[in-house]
């Protein structure tokens, strides 16, 4: 049901009850009027007779008749003339004319209590009557007449009833009556109209604005502003509802930001977790290959030194030297091979795990390329291989040096092993504006050229070395993740049986620790 329905069913019964309780108060009111009106002509009807008797009684020597025949031919005189009507009475009648009726007995009696007036509405043949009596005390003019009777002046003689008629007075008051009603029609019909009117100017045109701004937010608009000035409580009601909207709509902006933020940290999160998965994956694939090539890597230097062992014990000390030297020579270089292979396992697994922390500080190249030559000495000696380095005295790179020392001596390591009798193996400092770089160059056997591209792979080893030398395949693999641990580079150029170069590119601009 619609405001404007309910608020018309409630100013109209409210303005019924309103309306109806006033016309009873007028209509009790009329009716205190008419009894007033007719107690008021009753009265004065009596004094009138009151006063006409006392002239009679004043002026008996010239009046004829006496007070109470006077009054009596008043009365029948009366009825001929008008439509009111008066009788006196009393409880000790000299003429029985006037003996009284029931009405007058009984308000006789009242008088003799005290009682100074007494007055009823009677009806007769259909038409209501006002009665009025007040009582007739004896004066010093009534003496003359009734001193043989025992009356003393004061005493009650009787009493004048008057009888007036009530149905002009009645019609008057259904005039006023019906004139109240229209009124009254006319006053409710009035009021209706302009509260319901002022409702709906001041009021329902208001809620209707706001009803439709409300259902506009409902839908996600809240482009509609409001602006009622009315400098009341809906004003103020608008005033609220604008600055609701405004508070959604700072909130909507501030929940696209939050939601923003959380999807960037959601794809940041499922980023990290995508990372993460492969590098759970990388580490997965890595302990697979592990066990892969240790399967296959661990087998042959375990197999000669188990082979070899059993040989020794077999033939105890009293062994041929020749072959006491040979097996106690494969055991050892079995033995190394497996240490070496341990180790750059457990070193691999660091770097792929990304556990390895890198501490960069300045390194005197040229004094850590000699130190590594020099462990190389002996078997640069056997190859006849001639060494030369070009890096100049005092010169310095920043770099971890643990795991760079491990680049340079993989590096100068794999040149011996690979180089050829009479061969040679160059190390060189060079730099650019962002990198130093580090060349190590030998006349090795070379790298396929099908197969660059494989060899930084793990596990991975060149076809044209498989069968001749012995290795674990993991070597450049550590390489190329200590270089790029460095933000650095590595770069490889080589040909089949002519020899390789290997170049290093180490960034300038690496910030050394404060540790160091």
């Amino acid at each position: 049901m619609k405001l404007t329905f309910k608020l018309l069913i409630s100013i109209t019964l409210v303005t019924i009850v309103i309306i109806l309780a006033m016309t009873n108060v007028f209509m009790e009111s009329q009716k205190k009027i008419l009894l007033q009106q007719a107690h008021t002509q009753a009265k004065t009807m009596f004094d009138m007779i009151v006063v006409t008797r006392q002239w009679v009684a004043e002026n008996r020597d010239q009046i004829q008749p006496v007070p109470a025949v006077a009054t009596k031919q008043l009365s029948t005189y009366a009825e001929k003339m008008t439509d009111f009507r008066f009788h006196i009475t009393s409880l000790q009648l000299i003429n029985p004319e006037n003996a009284p009726d029931d009405y007058e007995v009984n308000a006789l009696k009242l008088f003799e209590k005290g009682a100074k007036e007494h007055q009823e509405i009677i009806t007769l043949k259909g038409d209501r009557y006002y009665r009025y009596m007040a009582p007739l005390y004896v004066n010093k003019a009534c003496m003359e007449c009734h001193d043989y009777q025992g009356y003393k002046i004061g005493d009650l003689r009787g009493g004048i009833s008057v009888t007036i008629p009530m149905k002009s007075l009645e019609k008057a008051m259904q005039v006023n009556n019906r004139n109240y009603q229209i009124i009254g029609f006319t006053a409710f019909a009035g009021i209706v109209l302009t509260l319901t009117l002022l409702l709906r100017m001041m009021v329902l045109k208001n809620l209707d604005t706001l009803t439709n701004a409300a259902v506009s937010y409902k839908t996600g608009d809240f482009s509609k502003k409001l602006a009622i000035k009315t400098g009341d409580e809906i004003q103020e009601l608008s005033e609220a509802f604008e600055m609701m909207r405004h508070s959604i709509l700072e909130n909507e902006d501030r929940l696209k930001e939050q939601l923003a933020r959380v999807t960037g940290q959601y794809q940041s999160v499922m980023q990290e977790l995508q990372t993460t998965n492969d590098e759970l994956k990388s580490i997965n694939s890595f302990k697979s290959d592990i066990l892969d090539s240790l399967s296959h890597e661990l087998r042959t230097p375990l197999t000669k030194i188990i082979s070899y062992s059993e040989l020794l014990v077999a033939q105890g000390l009293d062994c041929a030297p020749d072959v006491k030297e040979k097996s106690l020579a494969t055991i050892a270089k079995s033995a190394r091979l497996l240490n070496t292979l341990f180790s750059e396992i457990i070193t691999l697994s660091r770097l792929d795990s990304n556990q390895y922390p890198y501490h960069f500080m300045p390194l005197n190249i040229g004094k850590l390329t000699a130190e590594i030559a020099s462990d190389h000495e002996k078997e640069m000696s056997d190859k006849n291989i001639e060494f030369s380095m070009d890096i100049r005295d005092g010169s310095m790179i920043t770099a971890d040096a643990e795991s760079f020392r491990h680049v340079l001596m993989n590096l100068i390591s794999n040149a011996v092993k690979f180089s050829r009798n009479d061969g040679f193996i160059k190390v060189r400092l060079k730099s650019n504006d962002e990198y130093n770089i580090i060349e190590v160059e030998d006349s090795g056997v070379g790298i396929p050229a099908d197969e660059l591209e494989l060899v930084t792979k793990r596990f991975f080893r060149a076809s044209n070395v498989k069968r001749e030398f012995s290795g674990t395949g993991l070597g450049l693999s550590i390489i190329s993740r200590i270089v790029e641990g460095h933000n650095g580079a590595l770069e490889i150029e080589s040909e089949q049986n002519k020899g390789s170069l290997f170049r290093v590119l180490i960034p300038k601009n690496l910030v050394v620790d404060d540790e160091h």
